[in-house]
């Protein structure tokens, strides 16, 4: 058979003319050369390493050299073996300055004055002493205090794809943890921490486990709810709750 009678027979057969025939054959055409011309999406190749790696370092430095000044309000309430209700709690307003350290000044106090001393007190000694300019760059989770294994793949949280890494300290201290962090997997910035003090702070006695949520704040990642949980035969199962609300960030000038 003849093209020339087959188009005929098949005109025929779909009741076309010829005009409306050849108006089809040409949009058909068309449609193949923009298919055939589209390429294949090719997989997005998997980030290596020590990529991430170097990713984490960079995000870390960019949020620490750009911020001057920051205030905060953090909320502490302590609980004690279980009970739905604090058995202490403490407002305070903080405000960091890079070149000073941390500054707290209590609004509001409430519940046992001794586990507010006991356990509050001494925590807030402990971050005003790392986040001396002479103690800060050792307390930083970066390549230089920490050995990073970072996890194939992605995984969600929050809503966010996250890159899970495995945090080995390269030295003990109750400010480096034995844990995991996960990272936004766009940027490298934290979203989240868990794990437990390589060595165990003062305030507790026993093992401690922390775990600490971040979300952007004026483009950077900022604790928003942080958790410890331990156990001492003092003071038996507590858990200390801290909220970080109302942040007010000052940009350094020079690293804008």
């Amino acid at each position: 058979m003849n093209l020339s009678r087959c188009l005929t027979q098949m005109m025929t057969r779909f009741g076309l003319n010829e005009s409306h025939f050849l108006l089809n054959l040409a949009i058909l055409g068309t449609l193949i050369s923009l298919c055939t011309a589209i390429p294949a999406q090719q997989p997005t190749p998997a980030k290596s390493d020590a990529e991430i790696i170097r990713g984490i370092d960079a995000a870390v430095y960019a949020r620490s050299n750009a911020i001057s000044t920051y205030t905060v309000q953090e909320q502490y309430s302590i609980y004690r073996n279980g009970e739905p209700t604090p058995a202490a709690e403490e407002t305070i307003h903080t405000v960091y300055t890079r070149d000073v350290g941390k500054e707290y000044t209590p609004t509001a106090q409430s519940g046992s004055a001794f586990l507010r001393s006991a356990v509050i007190d001494k925590v807030l000694a402990g971050e005003k002493d790392l986040n001396l300019a002479a103690n800060r760059e050792g307390a930083l989770i970066t390549s230089k205090n920490y050995e990073f294994d970072p996890h194939p793949g992605t995984v969600e949280r929050t809503g966010q794809q996250c890159i899970l890494v495995t945090l080995k300290p390269l030295r003990k201290s109750p400010h480096l943890f034995t844990g995991k962090m996960w990272i936004d997997a766009s940027d490298y910035t934290i979203v989240r921490l868990e794990g437990a003090p390589s060595q165990a702070p003062s305030v507790f006695a026993g093992q401690t486990t922390v775990a600490r949520d971040y979300a952007k704040t004026g483009g950077f990642a900022m604790a928003t709810h942080a958790e410890a949980r331990s156990h001492t035969f003092l003071f038996g199962d507590t858990l200390l709750k801290i909220d970080y609300t109302n942040y007010e960030i000052q940009q350094d000038s020079s690293a804008k």
